[in-house]
């Protein structure tokens, strides 16, 4: 407010009901409060030079793909560089961290922690397969939703091991031997590690697949070439009409050229994962594949 007045803006209309109050001493208009981004806008105000967005603020702006829960709609999370006190206030998380110059990037107008410190803060709260899953979103991006990647791995292990012996370095220790690029989605990040996990051979994540005449047949979420194996995982999305008629002419074309399609859904990877890598696991040793699978390894999988 001290700004406002100095530019000549009355004690009257700062009082005025018109005005959003979303932090204390400052005011806004227009802005939608309900969006993680506005209210970083309404916030800048308030932010030191060497402060920095992190932590779930962060994540919610790069999009990483949390579990249900870890995001924190009701507040804004704030670092400062040690040793410097961490910031407080109404709908303000404070924190004090590790954090040089070349950590924090600007991203439409706001400082953020890079992806790769935002990956480590995250770390902190989550379970080493949801760390993966992250770690792959940001490695590999989201060309359907025009999303470049955030960070390459090598990136990723240098922020993680900038942080050794911190909070989630374990975690990060035992993550980023399984981070890939190809995955599209945390779902797509899990079933891969559910299967690999159990003993199926590894899949090529999101790659064309070729008829023998050289044609494309299609793009499966998972497969195994050498088997003629294609894994999907069908989520939510999949139920619209056209997304229904474009997954069935999907599948035939790989049944016409010799391949199995085996499908996933939200109900096989959450609640019947055992199940789930049974099936896998007859569909590829249908096709040649003669390993062996042990459903000890299997564990429940966190929504």
């Amino acid at each position: 407010m001290h700004d406002a007045l100095t530019l000549g803006v009355t004690r009257d209309r700062l009082r005025s009901a018109d005005l959003q109050k979303p932090f204390r001493g400052t005011r806004a208009t227009g802005l939608d409060l309900s969006l993680v981004s506005d209210r970083c806008l309404a916030y800048l105000p308030r932010m030191r030079a060497d402060h920095a967005f992190g932590f779930q603020t962060a994540a919610e702006l790069y999009r990483f793909p949390l579990p249900l829960g870890k995001l924190d709609p009701d507040r804004l999370h704030v670092v400062a560089p040690s040793p410097a006190r961490a910031p407080a206030g109404r709908g303000v998380c404070g924190h004090q961290a590790r954090l040089s110059e070349d950590e924090v990037v600007v991203r439409r107008g706001l400082p953020l922690v890079s992806p790769a410190v935002a990956w480590c803060q995250a770390t902190e709260s989550l379970q080493p397969d949801d760390a993966v899953a992250v770690a792959d979103w940001i490695v590999t991006g989201n060309p359907h939703e025009n999303i470049l990647p955030l960070a390459t791995l090598e990136q990723l292990a240098a922020a993680s091991a900038g942080r050794e012996g911190g909070r989630g370095h374990a975690t990060r220790v035992e993550a980023l031997p399984l981070v890939r690029e190809g995955p599209l989605s945390r779902t797509e990040s899990l079933l891969r590690l559910v299967l690999v996990r159990a003993g199926l051979p590894e899949p090529e994540l999101n790659v064309l697949c070729f008829a023998p005449d050289g044609t494309v047949i299609g793009m499966p979420d998972l497969a195994w070439p050498r088997y003629r194996v294609a894994g999907q995982y069908e989520g939510d999305h999949h139920r619209g009409q056209e997304q229904f008629r474009r997954d069935i002419r999907r599948d035939e074309k790989f049944v016409d050229n010799g391949w199995t399609v085996v499908k996933a859904t939200a109900d096989d990877l959450f609640a019947h994962p055992r199940e789930l890598v049974e099936r896998f696991a007859r569909r590829l040793g249908a096709a040649g594949w003669r390993g062996s699978i042990d459903l000890r390894r299997v564990g429940r999988v966190d929504r």
